[in-house]
């Protein structure tokens, strides 16, 4: 696990204020979870309180697949057109089957300062996602497609002392019909495969409590967009649904002999932990050619979600392990390039805003080609 420079910042800013007078020093100190200060760490296992974020970044990641890749060509207009974001070249026959190859890479940074019952449940995240696959349009009104996925996350939880490491590998199923020269309805389905490690400090003698487990996870998405082109502007806009869920195998946690005397060393459940998400946006594009920037702002509301807590994490006074907000809005920033001979790439950043505690910024790399 990657360890945070922030508490030897800490301690060092402490040290220089106590000869001045800093009398709280010592106390401040002593509140960081720590080897050194170990009594202060939550016996708390870190996915308790990172899962459920990490399941909405990567469902998001996952879900747009089918959208991206989904739409109708306007009449006047550039052929990127099929939809912001499909990559397709100026020069491609959408009259017949067209074949697409596509890859796309992602890193995200996401934290939370949540403070419950007067305990930070801070944690920072950093997540990587390569995600290739390919596509067929049959008829000018029908696209399907295949998309394989590697994910690799590492989250740093302040509260425990530790954190925790998963990877996992998705196959994911994507189709879209092309309803009319305005709306498409696009649909994707998937399964993750994921592996999660965890270690944090014991609050019995300051050693180390490693744990492994295995997920299963499942997603569903749909969105039904429309498309306007005028002149070199193209507008978009676009109403989802998101569902994903995700079964975890229980375990039981090693440890120090002390720490299992005490009673430290967990023993977690089978869990599922589970989101629903509808989603509204809206995109615009300008097309100057070989070019084309945009910007996007989409709102995402949970309708339901279920973050696992009652299969064990955190001590049981802590009834909350993340804030109770239901809703975010992403705004996205890009440019596309388009090649005369059938590649494009795209470039993007996007921001999560208005969650609160949360904060998550991503930049996304994709390239396309028709054949």
């Amino acid at each position: 696990m990657k360890k945070s420079t922030k508490f030897f910042f800490a301690k060092l800013s402490m040290s220089l204020l106590l000869p001045l007078g800093a009398v709280h020093a010592t106390d401040s100190e002593q509140a960081v979870c720590s080897v050194e200060n170990f009594q202060n760490c939550l016996n708390g296992v870190s996915s308790s309180v990172t899962n459920g974020a990490g399941l909405r970044m990567a469902s998001a990641e996952y879900g747009d697949v089918a959208r991206e890749r989904s739409g109708k060509k306007g009449p006047d207009s550039h052929a990127s057109a099929w939809r912001p974001g499909t990559g397709l070249a100026a020069g491609d026959d959408l009259g017949g089957s067209v074949f697409g190859l596509w890859s796309s890479y992602s890193y995200s940074d996401f934290d939370s300062d949540f403070v419950f019952q007067g305990s930070s449940l801070a944690y920072e995240a950093d997540s990587h996602n390569v995600l290739t696959g390919f596509d067929r349009l049959l008829g000018n009104r029908v696209l399907l497609g295949l998309a394989m996925g590697y994910q690799w996350v590492d989250a740093e939880t302040d509260f425990n002392g530790g954190g925790q490491e998963s990877d996992g590998h998705t196959i994911a199923p994507y189709a879209a019909l092309i309803l009319s020269d305005i709306f498409s309805l696009d649909v994707s389905a998937g399964m993750s495969w994921v592996d999660y490690q965890q270690d944090r400090v014991s609050p019995a003698d300051g050693t180390s409590i490693d744990a492994d487990f295995d997920g299963d996870r499942w997603f569903f998405a749909s969105n039904l967009n429309a498309l306007v082109t005028s002149d070199a502007w193209v507008f978009g806009a676009r109403v989802g649904y998101l569902h994903t869920d995700e079964k975890q195998d229980g375990y039981l946690e090693t440890g120090s002999a002390t720490s299992a005397a005490q009673g430290r060393l967990r023993t977690v459940t089978r869990r599922t932990i589970d989101l629903s998400q509808v989603v509204f946006g809206a995109d615009v594009a300008y097309n100057m050619g070989a070019w084309e920037p945009y910007v996007m702002a989409s709102y995402h509301n949970d309708l339901s979600r279920n973050d696992g807590t009652r299969a064990g994490g955190l001590p049981g006074s802590f009834s909350s392990v993340q804030p109770d907000d239901d809703d975010e809005i992403q705004i996205n920033v890009g440019v596309r390039y388009y090649t005369s001979w059938g590649v494009s790439t795209t470039v993007e950043y996007q921001r999560v805003e208005d969650r609160a505690h949360f904060d998550s910024d991503t930049f996304m790399l994709t390239v396309r080609a028709a054949l």
